[in-house]
């Protein structure tokens, strides 16, 4: 999840596989984006807001869970 993002969730059809990196407080260093791109991470939005790191995974787990159901 990133804050400036201009993907958002609905846009994403099937995933496929989900991987979620969660930053720190204070959020990630531009080196720490660099590496998650080069590694193929897309950045996501939900919105203007910044999560905390301990609701940021549950967050996106129950967004990723309302938009294409249960995990198989």
């Amino acid at each position: 999840l990133h804050p400036e993002a201009e993907l958002r969730l609905g846009a994403i059809v099937e995933p496929g596989a989900v991987v979620i990196a969660v930053g720190p407080e204070g959020g990630f260093s531009e080196r720490d984006l660099a590496l998650l791109d080069a590694a193929g991470f897309r950045r996501i939005g939900l919105g203007p807001r910044v999560l905390r790191t301990e609701t940021a995974g549950p967050a996106m787990i129950a967004a990723l869970h309302a938009r294409f159901g249960d995990f198989v």
